[in-house]
């Protein structure tokens, strides 16, 4: 499912990590839309959109770790 060449340079990762986070983001206001009392920043929706950053960048790191080394 995933090849390294999505995590070859750290530029990547990091633009992969934001856009990641910013799906989860735009769930979480569209779950606060729908159960809560209308789609604000709510403390959950931070949590859950710094996890999926986290989260993100840790299997990146972690799949890096894997890659033979570089010349």
């Amino acid at each position: 499912m995933f090849n390294e060449r999505a995590f070859r340079t750290w530029g990547h990762v990091l633009m992969g990590a934001c856009v990641v986070s910013g799906l989860f983001l735009v769930l979480m206001l569209m779950v606060e839309e729908v159960v809560g009392r209308g789609g604000r920043l709510s403390r959950a929706a931070v949590t859950v959109t710094a996890a999926a950053f986290l989260g993100y960048l840790g299997t990146a790191w972690i799949i890096r770790l894997d890659r033979p080394a570089d010349g």
